[in-house]
């Protein structure tokens, strides 16, 4: 019998995370897509403290993610992560679990990520969209690809996938990691 996995999908905003992970997650029973923005946005007034809300929800994401685990069923969040911090603590929690772990980076140039941001903004299909639109735009796509260049260099078990394709290439790439770490 297969382990259960925590996968974490990282990547810019914009690169396809969260739709990706509730794509996956239809792979497996009772997997559980565990998006931590929608946990910070369910929070009353998150948006008056960003980054406590933010922490809190990592904090309840990584609860939610033991829970699950203990369970025997995966987990696959989709979330931006630049420091290292909640990346140490998700691979605590697969290890306390005798689950795998598995870090993807989702790997997208700066033309697709600019043009991501920008449709997202003006058609926003989930309502935290909406919100993050606020918060990252088009010309911010620089900046939030630089700002994953140190998880690239300190993370030797990461697996970047490219991303720069449509929602079913780029879930046949990590499949294809996923089938090759069991």
């Amino acid at each position: 019998m297969r382990r259960a996995r925590l996968v974490l999908l990282n990547g810019p905003p914009g690169a396809g995370k969260s739709t990706l992970a509730r794509h996956l997650a239809e792979d497996a029973p009772l997997a559980l897509a565990l998006d931590v923005d929608q946990l910070k946005h369910a929070l009353g007034r998150w948006d008056e403290e960003l980054d406590r809300a933010g922490l809190h929800a990592r904090e309840l994401a990584l609860a939610l993610a033991a829970a699950q685990l203990a369970s025997g069923r995966d987990v696959l969040v989709g979330q931006y992560v630049a420091r290292p911090a909640f990346l140490d603590q998700l691979a605590s929690v697969a290890a306390a679990a005798d689950a795998s772990w598995v870090e993807i980076l989702l790997d997208v140039d700066e033309a697709t990520l600019r043009a991501r941001l920008d449709a997202r903004a003006r058609r926003p299909e989930r309502p935290e969209q909406r919100v993050n639109a606020r918060l990252v735009g088009p010309d911010d796509a620089p900046r939030l690809l630089e700002s994953l260049t140190a998880v690239r260099a300190q993370r030797p078990g990461l697996h970047v996938v490219d991303a720069r394709g449509d929602l079913e290439a780029t879930a046949a790439a990590v499949r294809a990691v996923l089938d090759a770490v069991r």
